[in-house]
């Protein structure tokens, strides 16, 4: 059910309300289940009455309501909150995405989890240079740990280096896969798992004439291919995270909020990347565990950005109003079956030629009988 639910509140609601739906996970781990059960059945029970859609509305919104409370998180305390361990470790490969990175990956399935993490990634480097430089087969050889988990971040810089010229994508296609190559041929382990989502779209018009959005997506999307198409597409797994942080109205570029320069992602938004539910399952997180993350995520970036803030409180007002509603049909809906259960009348059709005119019916009275 939870997995179901993530695809149906990131499809349903908008950013706030999910905010709000997680932040009441972590509050009211005992009301997790009805919240996810209430809002899958509003959206996809069809054959549910209305007064029941109701009931489930009214929960569902007084419980969000009171999600307020979810404990305050020093953003601080998200990095190295717990003792690591070996198993799941991570090693991390590639550009200034995955550089930079590296503090926020060692808890990415929450605080209570901490992963052993290499960072071995350069900022500044392109798939080329790793390709023809065999970079990766260094970073396997002096690895200390039988990684488990890689993340791969390469592209970026090589297209943006050829002023984003779509035409070299291909070749950038190619010289990632011959990386991932080199990963798999000289790993100790034999099962390792390589991540590979690319970049999301930058947060101002790097490309310029207004097609950045477009031909970060267009790139992505054949390394992608070339990736599946390969002798490693098993060892791979591959998603699309262009869109992530796109803000709507912005020419499909993604919010500033997220980025500390146009390319890059600050703190916020890798904790936002890392709660991600693909991510997450990639990396083996538990349900609880993704939850605890998002938990942090929706309180952080709630603390964080006043507008969030607003939405909030608009959510919580919403959902008091919508409460009271749903009680009030709730309450009325009993007292009829109530009054209807008291009668002691009987209902009778009407004779049937009757009925053919009229289609209504009759109310007989019980009356004792008396003797003559």
């Amino acid at each position: 059910l939870l997995d179901r639910c993530h695809h149906l509140y990131y499809l349903h609601f908008t950013d706030t309300t999910q905010h709000r739906l997680d932040i009441v996970l972590i509050s009211h781990n005992n009301y997790s289940a009805l919240i996810l059960s209430s809002i899958h059945g509003i959206t996809t029970l069809s054959h549910q009455t209305t007064i029941m859609k109701s009931i489930y509305t009214a929960l569902s919104l007084l419980l969000l309501s009171t999600g307020a409370s979810a404990k305050d998180y020093d953003y601080s305390d998200y990095i190295n909150a717990a003792e690591p361990t070996e198993e799941g470790s991570i090693l991390l490969l590639g550009d200034s995405w995955a550089a930079i990175a590296g503090d926020y990956a060692a808890n990415i399935c929450g605080l209570s989890n901490s992963r052993l993490v290499t960072n071995d990634a350069k900022s500044g480097t392109t798939a080329a240079q790793w390709a023809e430089g065999e970079t990766a087969v260094g970073s396997m050889e002096k690895a200390e740990y039988d990684y488990e988990y890689v993340w791969l971040s390469l592209g970026g810089n090589d297209f943006l280096d050829n002023k984003c010229d779509i035409d070299i994508s291909e070749e950038v296609a190619a010289n990632i896969v011959t990386v991932i190559g080199h990963i798999v041929d000289n790993s100790p382990n034999e099962d390792i798992k390589i991540l590979y989502f690319g970049y999301s779209v930058p947060s101002d018009d790097v490309c310029g004439n207004g097609i950045t959005a477009q031909l970060f997506e267009e790139q992505g999307a054949i390394i992608f291919e070339a990736i599946k198409a390969s002798a490693y597409a098993d060892y791979v797994t591959t998603f699309d995270i262009s869109e992530m942080f796109v803000k709507w109205g912005n020419g499909g570029l993604s919010d500033s909020y997220y980025y500390y320069d146009e390319i890059h992602l600050n703190q916020m938004g890798y904790l936002h990347l890392f709660s991600s539910y693909k991510v997450q399952r990639f990396f083996g997180c538990s349900a609880a565990q993704t939850i605890e993350l998002k938990g942090i995520s929706a309180v952080v970036e709630g603390k964080d950005n006043p507008s969030h803030l607003a939405g909030t409180v608009i959510t919580a007002l919403l959902g008091l109003v919508m409460g009271v509603i749903g009680l009030v049909l709730a309450v009325n809906f009993i007292k009829r079956k109530l009054a209807m259960r008291n009668s002691s009348a009987k209902v009778d059709l009407l004779e049937p030629d009757e009925r053919a005119e009229t289609g209504d019916y009759v109310v007989v009275k019980e009356e004792k009988a008396v003797m003559a």
